[in-house]
């Protein structure tokens, strides 16, 4: 009970926090102000974190889960997507320190598109976890 408490608390975070960091990130690409920049920056790799942090709970959630043969596939969708989202947040760690540093065009649009992926893949698993839970 723990593992799911702890699991669903850091979900949470990790859905609200990264949609929050995509919005300072789309105002660096409109305003360019360093300030914005580094912010956002600090957003990013937090809310990463966040991530990260859910999507080892939930694995660790999963593991229980099989551990007492309890019926996993109503969350397939859930572990699939929720593995895609994290692995993809690793990824985005260092393209975004990358980027603090250095200007490169054709990467900043790569992470820019590859972020709004996860970011909405992230609302939608959000809403399907909690649709599922519901029973709806």
């Amino acid at each position: 009970m723990e593992v799911n408490l702890f699991h669903a608390f850091f979900g949470r975070f990790a859905v609200l926090i990264p949609l929050l960091a995509f919005f300072f990130e789309i105002s660096v690409a409109i305003t360019q102000k360093s300030f914005i920049n580094k912010f956002s920056s600090f957003l990013i790799l937090f809310s990463s974190t966040l991530v990260i942090i859910a999507g080892f709970s939930g694995f660790q959630e999963f593991l229980y889960l099989s551990s007492i043969n309890n019926d996993k596939m109503v969350f397939q969708i859930h572990y699939l997507l929720s593995s895609f989202i994290t692995i993809g947040f690793i990824i985005i760690i260092p393209i975004r320190n990358y980027l603090l540093k250095k200007e490169n065009e054709k990467l900043t649009i790569f992470y820019m598109i590859f972020l709004t992926v996860l970011v909405i893949l992230n609302l939608f698993n959000n809403e399907y976890i909690i649709h599922t839970l519901r029973g709806n």
